[in-house]
């Protein structure tokens, strides 16, 4: 596992980079401060012994476990006492040299800024936005971020299209490697752009937290 601790690391930068957050170590895990109504902190772990420690906090929080055993993780975490809510996300990377390139289809345009964070959206001719991402980049590592595609607008690619300008700009930046968790849906898409599987991931929450939704 300590490979994938180090990529752990280097994705949660990334992350924190992506929405403005801070970290900090708590009893020797990865705690971020999410500072969000339903979930204040979230503990990353690769093991799921966190789990007793985050069903006994009082605040609703949430615990993530990398691991090659997604089944094993669950049932452990669950008789924690802690409520599994994406039994099946995956952590991926990607090396970014050669990553394909999309056009946007017909009726779409791409917009892309920084915040100073990547951003990109593909619009319609009536400036609605139909998929975004975002993708921060930390020394050499590219972070794919909220990738999204509007209901309406989905199965035209354009998933693709976000993926490869994102890449497109990181790479500018000195980007080499691309990481990301990535939800069930969406496995199939970065599978097809040549990312690849790392582990498999477990998210939960503790009983606060599922109360409120």
């Amino acid at each position: 596992m300590n490979d994938i601790n180090a990529l752990l690391e280097r994705w949660h930068r990334g992350w924190i980079a992506a929405d403005g957050l801070t970290s900090e170590r708590r009893d020797g895990y990865l705690v971020v401060r999410v500072n969000r109504s339903r979930r204040q902190f979230e503990w990353i772990a690769t093991d799921p012994a966190a789990a007793r420690i985050v069903a006994a906090t009082q605040e609703p929080n949430w615990l993530s476990v990398l691991t090659h055993e997604p089944e094993k993780v669950t049932a452990e975490i669950e008789q924690a006492g802690l409520i599994v809510c994406r039994p099946d996300e995956t952590f991926m990377r990607c090396e970014l040299a050669g990553h394909p390139l999309f056009d946007a289809p017909a009726g779409y345009t791409v917009e892309v800024a920084r915040d100073p964070v990547i951003q990109v959206r593909v619009l319609t001719s009536d400036g609605e936005r139909a998929a975004s991402g975002l993708m921060p980049v930390v020394g050499e590592d590219a972070v794919a971020h909220r990738i999204e595609t509007s209901g309406g607008h989905r199965r035209r690619g354009l998933g693709s299209v976000v993926m490869g300008a994102l890449v497109r700009e990181a790479l500018a930046d000195g980007a080499k490697t691309g990481l990301l968790f990535s939800s069930a849906e969406g496995v199939h898409l970065y599978r097809k752009l040549g990312w690849e599987r790392i582990c498999d991931l477990v998210v939960a929450q503790n009983s606060v937290a599922a109360r409120l939704g």
